[in-house]
Order: C-alpha cells, then structure tokens, then sequence
C-alpha cells in the first residue's frame, strides 16, 4: 500500500506540473498576470516613496517601512521620475495619480541636484536636500544620463518647456566637458566644475574609481548604454542635429566597440576603447539589445539589420552562457564561453532578461533559441522566486536556485528603484494585449 501510495503522490505531482505548464502554452497567455503584477507594484512604489521635503524617499525595509537614509542620488531621484512620468504618459488611467508625482520629482532635479553655480547635476546630495561640499564628491556621466532621461521623459507628458530645457541644458553640460572628440564617447567622472577627473585627486589619492567601477581616465559600458539610452529619449522630444550625431555615435560605440566577439559586451575600456579582460554582464547584454533597437526605432531606421543582428546575437550568446536551464533566469555574471562566475539571480537582471525575451520572441517568433519558451520559463522564474508573495514587491537578489537569503532587507535603496521592473511589466504586457 505504500508503494502505491508513493506512485499516487509521484503522479499527482507529474500531473499537477503538466497543468502549470499547460497554463501558459505561449506568451500571450500571461498578459492578465503580468498587468496584475505590474499594478500592484506600482500601488507599493506610490505615494510612499513620495517624500514631502522634496525628491523620493530611497530605502525601504523588506516589509515596506521606510528607513531613515543620509543622502538622496542622481541615479535614484532620476529613475523614480521616470517611472511617474512614463507610466502616466503610457496609460491615462494613471494619469491623475501618477502625473503630480513626476511634476514634484523633476522639481527636485531642478532645484535641488542641479548644480546652478557650476550646472550639471550632483551626483549625491544630502537627504534634506543640502548640496554637497565644494570638493566632497565627484560629477558622473552615468547619473547625468538619468537626469536627462527623467527630464524627457516629464516633458513628453508635461509639455513644460521647462522640464525639457533642464534636458538640453544637462545634455550641454555633459557634451561640453565630457565628449571625446578624439575617440568618441564620453568621459565619466567630473570635479564640481566640469574637468574631468582623470586621475585621483591631491586631496583625495583613494579616489581611483568613478561611479560604476571604471578606473578613472577610463570608460564603461555601463555608462555609455544608459546615455545611449537618455539620448534617444531626448531625440525623441527634441530632433537636434548635433543630438542626432552624438546618439549614432553612441548607436555605433556599443554595437561595434563595446559587443565583442562573439556577441558579449566588455565592461571596461582604456579612453581609446581598448577593452579591459573583464567579465560579462549577462543582464546589461540583454539590456543594450533592447536600448539599441529603441534607438534604431528613434533614428528612423528601425529595420537596420546590422544593428538587429548584433542585438539578437546579445540575446542569444546570452541564453547559451547566461541562462539557466535547470531552474530558469539569467546568472549575473560570467565569462564569454565558460561557466557563470557569479550564480545569483538578481532582480533588474530578470527584469531587463523578460523585456529582452519578449522582444526577440515579438520580432523572430519561435526559433531554435525557442524565445516564446524562455520567456514563459523566465516569468515562471520570476513569478516562483522574485516575487515577494508575504509584502509585495521583488527581492534584489535570491540564490540560483531561487532560495531568498534571510536578512536581505532592502526593498528599496539609491540602486534598487522601481525603473527596472516597471519598464520590463509596461512594455511586456502592452505588448502581448496587442
């Protein structure tokens, strides 16, 4: 009786695991959970993240109470913003809510992490909305990359000269100090004053990175993704010529400088683009596919097959080495043809992975790298063990087989923001609607 017992149980599982999968035959089967999914969230960023001294509040603990914090960032304020302004400019049922909110976070931007003695934006201000000291901390491409894509972003919904004006002036700024007329691309790291901090400061010999890792004088991919990103959106709302050359040369720097053979991308570069032996970033791969084809999109060349190729050759390098076929997701990092480096399945990694999925299963349907299949998979993933099903909201970062370690805490800090996740739900769930 036991043996049969144990083969009942064993075959009840079976069943019941045929039924999950059967559930969500293709995509389009999980439009109404991932609308819910991105709802809800949305209901757990706002209001709370509101702060009525200026700005968001950027930590919260697992449960969702806010904890005190010493400093609002660029990067944070900049992606709370956008994400506002996006989801009311994409879905008018937000509107009434959502559009005060990015009004009362481009306020901040512009009068508190602009710098109007010097201009460019602080990349760290004090959580009262103090500006830092005179030489306390550094200016960096990456954060003016967000502030310029918060800035576009608002005016797209607003249609306040003001909000676009802050966009173009922190595009100027940027352009001005940091361009490289030389190599292309841009410099990352700034003194208050727009030099560029090239070396460790006298004052400060410790000082020997910049903001995402790079060593100073050098650039990164990271930096030059986001204002790839920034600088489409922008072009979007403001179709200036010298804007227009800056973001092909741009297109043209992370297609065929940054993605190197075969179809992985290279983390850090000397000034002259030479690239350091680095690690690959499966989740800022799949990231760049989907930012280059929105480019491409904006420029009026949306068929550009060039590009496309390398964009889908990102994707599927990455689901060969990145992947995880035994339990779903993309592992963090990892080298160009060997095993992962780093196993944990991180939240904006997951995100930007679905995003990425949807678009290549969108444009190619099912090929071999069976998209369709691997996007069910990665939200079944997602859904099973990013997903805080006791508080809400996505966990930063679980173990490779999905477990959440205990005592992570943070909902919310200057990195973690709702701009991944809302980005990937948004564009996933009108997508599949239509």
């Amino acid at each position: 009786m036991r043996t049969l017992s144990c083969a009942f149980v064993l075959l009840s599982l079976l069943f019941s695991a045929v039924i999950t999968v059967g559930q969500a035959a293709k995509p389009e089967d999980l439009a109404a959970e991932i609308e819910n999914v991105l709802v809800d969230g949305l209901k757990l960023w706002y209001p709370a993240s509101v702060d009525p001294r200026g700005g968001f509040h950027s930590t919260f603990s697992s449960d969702w109470k806010l904890v005190p914090s010493r400093t609002k960032g660029i990067v944070h304020q900049s992606r709370m913003t956008w994400t506002a302004a996006e989801v009311a400019h994409r879905r008018p049922e937000w509107k009434e809510q959502l559009e005060p909110i990015a009004k009362h976070g481009i306020a901040f931007l512009r009068d508190k992490m602009w710098d109007t003695e010097c201009g460019g934006f602080y990349w760290e201000i004090a959580d009262n909305g103090t500006p830092p000291a005179a030489n306390s901390e550094m200016k960096h491409a990456y954060g003016i990359s967000f502030g310029i894509y918060a800035a576009a972003t608002v005016y797209e919904l607003t249609k306040d000269e003001a909000d676009l004006q802050l966009a173009k002036d922190a595009f100027f700024w940027l352009d001005r100090f940091g361009h490289d007329a030389r190599f292309g691309g841009y410099r990352e790291a700034f003194y208050r004053d727009g030099r560029p901090m090239l070396v460790p400061p006298q004052d400060r010999p410790n000082v020997t990175t910049g903001k995402v890792g790079e060593q100073l004088g050098d650039k990164s991919m990271n930096t030059h993704i986001h204002l790839l990103e920034a600088f489409t959106v922008l072009y979007k709302v403001w179709p200036d010529p010298l804007l227009r050359s800056r973001l092909e040369e741009l297109l043209l720097i992370v297609r065929d400088k940054v993605t190197t053979q075969p179809a992985a991308m290279r983390l850090f570069f000397a000034a002259d683009w030479t690239p350091a032996a680095t690690l690959v970033s499966f989740g800022h791969d799949v990231e760049a596919a989907f930012l280059m084809e929105e480019a491409i999109e904006v420029l009026g060349r949306p068929d550009d097959r060039e590009t496309l190729s390398v964009c889908k050759a990102l994707v599927d390098h990455s689901l060969r080495f990145g992947w995880d076929k035994q339990y779903g997701g993309f592992w963090h990092e990892g080298a160009t043809y060997a095993d992962p480096v780093d196993r944990r399945k991180v939240w904006w990694v997951q995100a930007e992975g679905l995003n990425a999925l949807f678009f290549m299963y969108h444009r190619y349907g099912e090929t071999e790298m069976q998209y369709g299949q691997r996007f069910i998979e990665q939200w079944g993933f997602i859904k099973k063990s990013m997903l805080d099903a006791e508080h809400g909201g996505w966990f930063n970062t679980v173990s490779e087989s999905g477990v959440h370690p205990p005592g992570e805490h943070s909902k919310a800090n200057l990195w973690k923001t709702a701009y991944h996740e809302t980005r990937a739900l948004l564009n996933v769930a009108e997508g599949l609607k239509k």
